[in-house]
């Protein structure tokens, strides 16, 4: 290992989903199992999403995860 790098314990996530709240608590989305990731669609290009108006977590279909914020994001323009 490279000087200055620390080794970190990486959690398993191939049998678990993200799942992304919104601030009212409500599931919008789950995102594919294994994959670690889930989008968010229907927001406006140019939308500044602040940190915590989105919670996520992930589940194993019984446990979930404590809820923690998304950072903030800006929602980018469609390519093409």
């Amino acid at each position: 290992m490279a000087a200055g790098k620390t080794a970190q314990a990486v959690e398993d996530r191939s049998k678990q989903s993200l799942k992304i709240y919104n601030k009212a608590g409500k599931l919008i989305v789950t995102g594919e199992l294994g994959k670690g990731t889930a989008a968010i669609t229907g927001l406006a290009a140019g939308t500044k999403v602040a940190a915590g108006d989105y919670k996520a977590s992930f589940s194993d279909g019984t446990n979930e995860s404590d809820k923690v914020d998304v950072p903030v994001f800006n929602v980018l323009p469609a390519e093409g």
